[in-house]
This record gives C-alpha cells, structure tokens and sequence, in this order.
C-alpha cells in the first residue's frame, strides 16, 4: 500500500501539499462522491491554541476543506474531546482553538451532536464500542490527525486519532478495563479498524515531543503523511522522527510488513529528523497478564502535579478510570498504587498541571 510524504514548511502552502496527496493515492474521487455527507476528524483533545501542537492546526483542517469542496459534499467536522461530552464542552474546544473560522470561510459545520450509539462487530479483543452518533449519519470520514508523542503509548497518530470518536467518559473507562499496553494496542486497532477512514492525513508540519499528548513540547517536522492505511501512516510517522516502531503498541500488534509500503514523493529518512519521546511502550511479551500491573507501576511513571498550576477544576478526578484521584486541598493526591498510568488525567487538565516527566 501507498504513503505519501512530503516536506511543507508552513500551513500558508499546506493546501498544494494536500491536493498532491490526494492525487498521488487515486484521486479526489477514490475518496468522496458528489452527495455524500464526509466527517472530517481531526485531534480536538482538548482548547487549545494552535500553537501548542496539542491539537490538527486549523489552516491544516481547513485547507482539506478546501479541496474536499471541489465536490459537492457535506462536511462536518467533529471529534469527542478529552473528559466528559457535552455542548459547552465543545464550544469552548471549537472558540479557543480556532476551529469557529471554519464555519465563517468554509461550507463546513461543527459537530454539536452529543448523543452516543452502540456499536457491535468481531474485533480483537472487544466487541462494541459507545461511539458518537455522529459516525452513523456520515457516508465516510477523512481521518486527521496531529504527529504527537504520548506518555502511554509513546506515538499518537492516525490509528489513535480514532479513540476520539468513541463518546466521552467511555474513552477513560476502556482505559481501565485494558490495563496491559498490548491490549490496549489491540483496542486502538478495533477502533480504527471500524470506524475505518477514508484517508488519514497527518499534520506534521508542526508536531509535539516529549510529554505529549498534551503537555510536550511543539517541534518543527516539516511534513505531511498521507495513506489510506491508518497503520501504515504511523510506521511512516515514526520513522520520519525517530521513534522504534515496536515501542508503539499499535504498531507492535499490526499485521503489516514495512516491505511492501511504496513510499511516494519522499522516504522517511529524507527528513533526518529525530524528536524526544516518552520511554514507555509496549509491555513486554514476556510479561503475564497477572503482573501487568504491577510491571506499569515500576516501569511506568506517574503523573506528578504541579501545585502552582492546579486550579482545582477536579477535572482529572472525573476522568480517572481506576479511582486513583482524591480531592486534597492543594489538589489532586494520585494513589501510587490504584494508578494504572493511563495519562487519561495529563490529558484533560487545562493548565498543564499534571505532567510526566
């Protein structure tokens, strides 16, 4: 299968790179039809500026618009933030990072829809999945995600980037119930592989490094990936940074053999780009599943608070998924023991004030 990358150096000139991408893997029509309804998805984790890299940049959303317009097709652009689902929640996600001007210079709509469904099909290792409505009313979906670390996972990518149409809490909750990297690699896996984009193209333009996904550090990357094959745009992902692929649980679990991608415009390591990444991973194969947590307990760090940051929201104690979160007066007090170093906490704090270092 086919992956495209290229070098673009700013979202001024992102709009070429993308028409070309489409045109290097089949052609505009290979992936939208004149009356369909398109769901373009990119990583709305939580409000965030532009800047920071935490979420897909909007000129990078807005120039795939653009070139999706050139068929007569609806657009909405959606995703369920970090944390609990709800209308202001998604006001405040869309106005703070300036996906607002979407609707003001594109035919595109923000999704408002908070309702959930339940979806049921043969997957690895779980058989349904509370998703948002949205999914059910789309004809197809363009996939967009942001090149980021992740102090879990170590890569977030277009694989990843599916988890956040899985409906608010529920994303925590699975957290909990698949402890073990592996499986939840294997989760990650039968998300993507349901929900199955269209076409995942990947904003490495600007990425994030080091304690991603929300509190690392942006890094200039320089490159758009583009393949219909989620798996297959983040091997390319991490090799274009430097990441081994194998301590990325998505990856480590994926049945695909590096040799038969045909790399198209670039190859990876035209980039000589390397960027710092969590020391996470997969959980060893040797590991039994009785010991996986106890092994992330010693392997994996916890999330240490930074008091002069904490406003007290308890926003993390709402998403935990193994009760690990006590409200203290200086802040939350994280259990070393109940703690299963999901992150989903780093994730949804507004300040940056849980961190791993």
């Amino acid at each position: 299968m086919e992956v495209f990358i290229d070098r673009c150096t700013d979202y001024d000139t992102v709009k070429d790179v993308i028409e070309e991408a489409f045109t290097s893997l089949g052609g505009l029509d290979d992936f939208v039809k004149n009356g369909e309804k398109i769901l373009v998805k990119p990583n709305l984790l939580q409000a965030s500026e532009p800047g920071k890299s935490v979420i897909t940049h909007p000129d990078f959303v807005k120039a795939v618009i653009e070139v999706l317009e050139k068929k007569d097709v609806e657009i909405i652009i959606g995703d369920s933030p970090g944390g609990r689902m709800s209308k202001g929640k998604l006001e405040k996600v869309y106005e703070k990072s300036e996906y607002i001007k979407l609707e003001e210079e594109t035919s595109a709509k923000l999704n408002y829809n908070i309702n959930s469904k339940k979806i049921s099909f043969d997957g690895r290792i779980k058989k349904s999945f509370e998703v948002l409505e949205l999914i059910q009313e789309v004809d197809g979906i363009i996939n967009l995600p942001k090149l980021k670390t992740h102090s879990l996972t170590v890569f977030t990518g277009a694989v990843k980037n599916s988890y956040g149409l899985i409906h608010g809490l529920n994303k925590a909750a699975y957290h909990g119930q698949f402890k073990k990297l592996n499986d939840f690699g294997k989760l990650l896996l039968d998300i993507s592989d349901e929900v199955s984009p269209r076409l995942s193209l990947m904003d490495g333009i600007w990425a994030m490094e080091n304690d991603g996904p929300a509190g690392g550090d942006p890094v200039k990357v320089e490159c758009v990936i583009a393949s219909k094959g989620p798996v297959l745009c983040d091997h390319a992902a991490c090799k274009v940074v430097g990441i081994p692929d194998k301590k990325v649980p998505t990856l480590y679990e994926a049945d695909y053999d590096e040799e038969d991608i045909d790399y198209v415009k670039r190859l990876p390591n035209s980039f000589e780009k390397e960027i710092g990444y969590p020391s996470g991973g997969s959980t060893p194969w040797w590991v039994p599943d009785y010991f996986s947590d106890l092994f992330s307990n010693l392997y994996l760090d916890r999330p240490k608070l930074d008091k002069d940051r904490c406003i007290k929201c308890w926003q993390c104690e709402e998403v935990c998924p193994a009760d690990a979160i006590k409200k203290k007066e200086y802040g939350p007090k994280i259990s070393w023991l109940k703690c299963i170093r999901c992150y989903c906490c780093t994730e949804v704090c507004p300040e940056e004030a849980l961190k791993v270092d």
